[in-house]
């Protein structure tokens, strides 16, 4: 399994409902709104690297409102 923490900047408008939006994608593990260079951090967990790569293109970009986003992935899970 892969974890990622993966950061997006939100039109500040619509950062509640990005944040309810994302809450309910099957991946998503965790979604907070933060303080700081993102508006967003996301705990998502992902089978292969294509599945996260998917999420990220495919569902999280698609979001009304998402505008950028960064991804981490985590070297090692414990």
């Amino acid at each position: 399994m892969i974890t990622a923490f993966i950061m997006a900047k939100v039109e500040s408008s619509k950062a509640r409902d990005v944040l309810n939006s994302v809450r309910e994608l099957d991946e998503v593990e965790e979604a907070h709104l933060i303080y700081g260079a993102y508006d967003l951090l996301i705990k998502g967990v992902f089978k292969t690297p294509e599945s996260l790569s998917s999420f990220v293109v495919d569902s999280l970009r698609k979001v009304d409102g998402v505008k950028d986003t960064v991804t981490n992935v985590c070297a090692a899970y414990e």
